[in-house]
């Protein structure tokens, strides 16, 4: 039981997630599922049932972010937290709900999710089809405290932490480096990653329609088909921008720094990519 003594007292949550607790505490303190799951992720589920985790992203519940990248890559502002169904009340609602809990309740919140994973593959026994968890929807933590436990278990993530992606050694772990053309930072990430061989995701700014002119690289194979990144081999590949409308992306396209491939950044990532540098 949370309670408004505890919720004051915190400093892991910032002021605004404070007053959204003591406003919604009843809500707060009763039982939901931590695992969601998407429309990308339901076009694998011939093959897989995955089981996707939605958090507020970097600080905006956390009093320390919970995406150390989100500055320097750029993608705080058009985080897909606010695009499709997670942009709605319910969907926003919940993440703040899930966020609140893991941080004010950490160990409760760790044992909910074991058992929501043991869950999952109880029924994975029963249909032969085998459970896959991203704990990253959209933050970008290092959940090995979690995955270390389950062993049999099969995890992936996205993540801009290049640090993550090259230290990561957990066999039942596949991690994506989700690269941006945003700062130098980023994009000497980007270089480092495509130098080592690592799997990459790229976002364009467009949605690949024909009055657009960015379009997306056929070079190149889409990651929007399916989220069943571990399938893939060591590739580069594309997604569209999620959330957004065809002004706000001819507004980006003009952007040299920008966490999107656009039509001003277009030369510049085709150099990196051909030669990581």
């Amino acid at each position: 039981m949370i309670t408004t003594t505890d919720i004051q007292a915190s400093t892991a949550i910032n002021a605004s997630a404070k007053q959204w607790a003591i406003d919604n505490l009843d809500y707060l303190n009763k039982p939901m599922e931590l695992f969601g799951s998407s429309n990308k992720v339901e076009k694998g589920a011939d093959k897989f049932d995955t089981y996707i985790m939605y958090l507020q992203p970097a600080d905006k519940v956390a009093a320390a972010t919970l995406c150390a990248s989100a500055e320097s890559s750029g993608c705080k502002a058009p985080c897909l937290i606010s695009s499709g169904q997670l942009g709605m009340s319910t969907g926003q609602n919940a993440a703040t709900k899930r966020t609140v809990l893991m941080l004010l309740r950490p160990d409760l919140f760790a044992g909910q999710l074991l058992k929501e994973i043991d869950k999952a593959e109880r029924k994975a026994l029963k249909t032969s089809i085998p459970a896959l968890f991203r704990l990253n929807g959209t933050s970008d933590l290092d959940w090995s405290h979690i995955i270390n436990k389950r062993p049999a278990s099969m995890f992936y993530d996205y993540s801009k932490l290049l640090s993550l992606v090259r230290k990561n050694t957990l066999a039942n772990y596949d991690l994506t480096y989700s690269a941006s053309m945003y700062s130098k930072q980023s994009r000497a990430a980007l270089r480092k990653a495509v130098k080592a061989g690592h799997r990459i995701a790229v976002a364009f700014n467009t949605k690949n329609l024909s009055s657009e002119a960015l379009q997306v690289s056929h070079s190149m194979p889409s990651f929007d088909t399916t989220d069943l990144r571990h399938l893939d081999g060591q590739v580069i590949g594309t997604l569209t921008r999620k959330g957004s409308n065809k002004s706000e992306r001819l507004i980006e396209d003009a952007k040299e720094h920008s966490f999107f491939i656009t039509s001003a950044n277009l030369k510049q990532f085709n150099d990196i990519i051909a030669v990581g540098g």
